[in-house]
């Protein structure tokens, strides 16, 4: 009898230090995430303002672009610069309403840029906006879910799918330029107010995005 209480209270014994070492594990974690929460907070809203800085600029030189394309005779594309910068805008706006909630300063910026040819400026900016389409906001993407930060989350989301759209519109455009048959590039644009989603031709009856009505959406024409 007395060896099986030893062996009872030795067993209880391991059993107690098992769950006092789980609960120190446990703590331990909760710790390491509340930094890294932390941290990916911080980050997020330093990704905002790096974001914000990138879609001023969009805005101000693809508004540039669209008169050089115009001076060339590209009037189509001309239209689908001023589309594209009134959607960079909007991301910019989106961009600032998450600064500005998180009490950060909104960066103030001189946009630099260089004015090529047409198509020079459209192989530059497919290979710009391929980058923030997959690597730039998804990776900015990551960083504001690990922050549990939903409205950066969000305004992240609408440049990423928007700027996946504009990099097929500019493809498009060289394309046509390559090939000599601009007369087959969309006359018509249009762009959601709320998130800057961009269609051509026609739209949708709500925004595929953002669900904001048609009858909201900027025409480009």
């Amino acid at each position: 009898m007395k060896n099986l209480s030893l062996f009872y209270y030795l067993c209880l014994a391991i059993i107690s230090c098992l769950v006092m070492a789980s609960c120190d594990n446990k703590k331990t974690e909760i710790k390491t995430t509340t930094k890294q929460h932390i941290e990916a907070g911080t980050k997020t809203i330093e990704n905002m303002q790096s974001a914000y800085k990138g879609e001023k600029t969009a805005t101000a030189k693809y508004e540039a672009f669209s008169k050089k394309a115009e001076e060339e005779g590209f009037h189509n594309i001309a239209l689908l610069y001023n589309a594209v910068s009134a959607a960079e805008n909007i991301h910019a706006t989106n961009h600032k309403a998450v600064i500005e909630d998180a009490g950060a300063t909104v960066p103030v910026i001189t946009p630099e840029y260089k004015v090529k040819t047409t198509k020079e400026n459209l192989h530059d900016d497919i290979d710009g906006e391929a980058n923030e389409a997959k690597t730039m906001y998804p990776d900015f993407l990551k960083t504001a879910e690990a922050a549990d930060n939903q409205i950066a989350f969000l305004s992240l989301t609408y440049a990423m799918k928007t700027e996946q759209k504009h990099k097929f519109f500019f493809e498009q455009a060289l394309g046509d330029i390559n090939s000599n048959t601009l007369n087959s590039l969309p006359s018509t644009y249009f762009v959601c107010p709320a998130c800057g989603d961009t269609y051509a031709t026609t739209a949708p009856r709500h925004c595929d995005f953002s669900l904001t009505d048609r009858e909201k959406f900027i025409v480009f024409q």
